[in-house]
C-alpha cells in the first residue's frame, strides 16, 4: 500500500457515513451490508469531536469500517478515554493497531501531552506511523515492539486479511500451529518507560489478544511504584489459556499491588446507549469488580491505582 498516494474518501462513502450516523438504530447492520465489496484503501477523517485527524481506511477491517461510517469504535471505551484524558496528560496505547485510540488520545492530551503507542505487527505498524506523521502529531511516539516480560523475540500469529478483523494478531508459542507468522521484537513496559522518560502515565490501554499476562509481568516495577494511574485492560481468556494463564491470575497480579478494578458494561443495552447517545455518562458504564462473580467471556476492566477514583 502506497500511503503517499492514497485517494481521499469517495463521495459515496462520505455521504453514506453522514446518513448512517443519523440513524436511530441499525447502524452496524447497515455498514456490514454496504461493505460486501469494499473499495481499495483511502484517506478518511475521524469526527471533529474526536480530533478530525485523517487515517488510512481499509473497509475490509471492522475497526476502520466502524470509525468510517459510525464515527466511533468501542464506544464504551471511547467514552471512558474522553472522560479521563485532559490537555497535558500522558497515554500509552499497547496494541495500537492503526491508531484509533492513539489519534483520539493525541487530540485529548494536546501538544503539551504525550502518547506512546506500541504495535508489533509489521503490516499495521507502518499504517500507524503514517497516520501519526500525516497529522503532524509530534506528541506521539510509535514503537514497533510487543509488550512482554522482557527484551527478546516473539512469534506473532498475524491476522488474516480476509477475516474482516485486522486486530487479531497474537503472540503464540508455536509458529507451526498457525498460518502467517512473524518474528517481532519484544521488550518490557518498565524498560520502555525508562527509555522514553515516562515517569507518570495518566492512562494506559492494553489490548493484545492474550499476551496481557506477559505485559503485566514486564510492568511490575511501574505498578509497584504507582507510575501508571489508570489502566484500560481487555482480557482474552481463551488466548490466555494458550499460554497456561487465566484471567483470574492476571487480575490477581494487579490486586496484589492494590490496584482497584471496575468492570465496563458491555451488555447489549449499554452498547446501544454508548453507540447512539449524544450525552453519555461514562461513569454509568462502570461497576466495581465483584471477584466472587463469574467473569464475562471477554472482560473489559478499568483499573485505578490506590487512592484514585476511576474518573476523577
Amino acid at each position: 500500500m502506497d500511503e503517499a498516494r492514497l485517494p481521499s474518501a469517495p463521495a459515496w462513502v462520505r455521504l453514506t457515513g453522514s446518513l448512517i450516523r443519523r440513524l436511530p438504530a441499525g447502524r452496524y447492520r447497515a455498514i456490514n451490508r454496504i461493505c460486501r465489496r469494499p473499495p481499495s484503501a483511502f484517506l478518511m477523517q475521524m469526527p471533529e469531536d474526536l480530533g478530525g485527524y485523517s487515517f488510512t481506511c481499509d473497509l475490509r477491517d471492522t475497526i476502520s469500517r466502524e470509525v468510517c461510517f459510525t464515527g466511533r469504535y468501542e464506544p464504551q471505551e471511547t467514552a471512558l478515554v474522553r472522560a479521563i484524558l485532559r490537555p497535558g496528560m500522558s497515554f500509552v496505547d499497547v496494541g495500537a493497531n492503526w491508531g484509533y485510540f492513539t489519534l483520539l488520545a493525541a487530540h485529548l492530551v494536546g501538544k503539551r501531552g504525550r502518547v506512546v503507542s506500541l504495535e508489533p505487527d509489521p503490516r499495521l505498524y507502518p499504517v500507524l506511523r503514517e497516520n501519526v506523521v500525516r497529522n503532524m502529531l509530534d506528541q506521539v511516539t510509535v514503537l514497533e515492539v510487543a509488550a512482554a516480560s522482557g527484551a527478546g523475540q516473539l512469534t506473532l500469529a498475524g491476522f488474516d486479511e480476509t477475516s474482516g478483523n485486522f486486530g487479531l494478531s497474537r503472540v503464540v508459542n508455536n509458529s507451526g500451529a498457525v498460518g502467517r507468522s512473524f518474528q517481532v521484537r519484544s521488550d518490557s513496559l518498565d524498560h520502555i518507560f525508562d527509555e522514553h522518560k515516562l515517569d507518570s502515565i495518566d492512562l494506559m490501554k492494553i489490548d493484545i489478544e492474550g499476551a496481557e499476562g506477559f505485559a503485566l509481568t514486564g510492568l511490575a516495577n511501574s505498578l509497584l511504584n504507582l507510575r501508571v494511574k489508570r489502566l484500560l485492560l481487555e482480557l482474552h481468556p481463551s488466548q490466555l489459556a494458550e499460554h497456561g494463564q487465566s484471567a483470574s491470575e492476571v487480575i490477581k497480579q494487579l490486586q496484589d499491588v492494590d490496584y482497584r478494578a471496575w468492570t465496563i458494561d458491555f451488555s447489549r443495552a449499554a452498547s446501544r446507549r454508548a453507540a447512539y447517545s449524544k450525552r453519555l455518562d461514562a461513569g454509568a458504564l462502570l461497576r466495581r469488580l465483584d471477584t466472587k462473580a463469574p467473569l464475562d467471556d471477554w472482560p473489559h476492566l478499568l483499573w485505578a491505582m490506590p487512592g484514585l477514583e476511576p474518573l476523577s
